[in-house]
């Protein structure tokens, strides 16, 4: 939770005002039973009761619940949007220089939906979840002082319940958080496993590859909804045994209330008023149990994104920078092995290649064709060696200038950005895409 503060601990105001709107709302809650207990005593008994005051005392009393909640409602949607927004700047801004192996352990689509969906769903839940906490903790709170203030001997049955309450909370919300974070990885993997087949959609089909994609499929899925189903099955059981925990409570006390106005020691509208505010305070009781599911939700969806954010470093340079290199390229002794690879796809290589020569890599399907490219702009990092570009290890080099010395068109692994060509042509120079613009344009017969 204190990771989250800098996103969204932001606008104290707006905070405040979120806070204050709470409370004012928790304390309009013992006023119902409040308003019962005088109905009855002095309408129904004692008949000194103006009509006229019942109808003001409701309008005023629920008006200003609503406009409480209203208020805290959009206090609370500014500081969850504004965190998201500040977030998923930052998970971006992280993706963009993160080091290459990141893309090799992670998915696209993981990595995607950790920036897009699992931290909208996750600050909704979370923060969505919080004001709930916090909106029924000060009502059951306010509900319990008026319960002692009617009678403390029965207030006390009521307030035995709470630490069966908070042990049933603590041990289904640890079950929860465990199955959150397994349905995390299962819905990653069903997602690259879609990712997959539409990337490759033309191998798969010229190579009669549908039934077994659609068992790898059928796998997955089935695993994903065993765990949505065991979670389903923990967040169900809160409810429920809370529940039989407050019907216990609640049958002890009509119990007591019974003998002690069977010896007149409490009156009608406080007997009326004391039990409605009992029945009152089961749904925040209830609503607190179910609250733990969204926030170790909410927590666990937030987590991948906090980790790209704090622990994923930046790609590693050095400073040396060159407007143009001469072109001078030496390869010695380059050893590069992927990990989980029981051999290196390259080993031992040495070359050198002089300004202006034009070279051809030739070699069979993952000979290592592509990873000796990608070594020039630092795209795979070697394990034994060094490259030296103009006689300066690459290591040395900053990685923008070293990049800015290269160009490659790529056959395999082609992407289009989902904007206007010229962008595409001139991909990172945008002095230069306004002159590419009209080179873009179709030819008048064309349109």
């Amino acid at each position: 939770m204190r990771a989250l503060r800098p996103y969204f601990g932001a606008f104290p105001g707006t905070w405040a005002l979120i806070v204050l709107a709470t409370i004012v709302g928790a304390a309009t809650e013992p006023m119902i039973p409040a308003l019962f207990n005088k109905l009855l005593d002095l309408g129904f008994v004692q008949r000194s009761l103006e009509l006229w005051t019942v109808p003001v005392v409701l309008l005023t009393l629920f008006g200003v619940r609503g406009l409480a909640g209203y208020i805290a409602q959009l206090g609370l949607s500014r500081i969850t949007n504004q965190g998201l927004m500040v977030m998923r700047r930052e998970m971006f801004a992280k993706l963009l220089v993160a080091p290459m192996r990141l893309f090799n352990h992670q998915t696209s689509s993981s990595l995607s939906n950790a920036i897009v969906y699992e931290t909208q769903n996750g600050a909704s839940m979370l923060v969505n979840s919080i004001l709930s906490l916090t909106r029924n903790a000060l009502t059951l709170v306010a509900l319990t002082a008026y319960l002692l203030y009617l009678n403390w001997k029965l207030t006390l049955i009521v307030v035995a319940i709470f630490p069966a309450v908070a042990w049933v909370m603590r041990v289904l919300t640890r079950r929860l958080h465990k199955l959150t974070k397994a349905n995390q990885d299962a819905t990653d993997s069903l997602a690259y496993v879609v990712e997959e087949n539409v990337l490759a959609h033309r191998d798969i089909r010229l190579y009669a590859a549908q039934a077994a994609q659609a068992q790898r499929f059928e796998h997955l899925g089935q695993s994903l909804r065993q765990l949505a189903m065991k979670s389903t099955v923990a967040g169900a059981a809160m409810t429920p045994m809370t529940q039989m925990l407050a019907a216990m409570a609640l049958s002890a006390v009509i119990s007591v209330a019974l003998l002690q106005g069977a010896s007149s020691a409490t009156t009608v509208g406080g007997f009326v008023g004391f039990m409605t505010a009992m029945l009152m305070i089961i749904a925040p009781i209830r609503q607190l149990s179910e609250v733990s599911g969204p926030i170790t939700r909410g927590l666990a969806a937030l987590e991948r994104g906090l980790d790209l954010i704090h622990n994923v470093p930046a790609e590693d340079q050095g400073s040396y920078t060159k407007p143009r290199a001469d072109g001078e390229i030496v390869f010695q002794d380059v050893v590069v092995q992927y990990i989980g690879a029981a051999t290196p796809v390259i080993h031992g290589l040495s070359l050198s290649i002089h300004s202006g020569e034009t070279i051809a890599i030739v070699g069979a399907s993952g000979a290592g064709k592509s990873t000796l490219v990608n070594l020039l702009p630092r795209f795979v990092d070697l394990h034994i060696g060094q490259i030296l570009l103009d006689g300066v290890e690459l290591r040395d080099w900053n990685l923008r200038a070293l990049r800015a010395q290269f160009a490659v068109c790529r056959s395999q692994d082609g992407h289009r950005s989902m904007t206007r060509i010229a962008a595409n042509v001139a991909l990172g120079l945008t002095w230069i895409a306004t002159r590419c613009w009209p080179a873009c344009k179709p030819p008048t017969w064309a349109r």
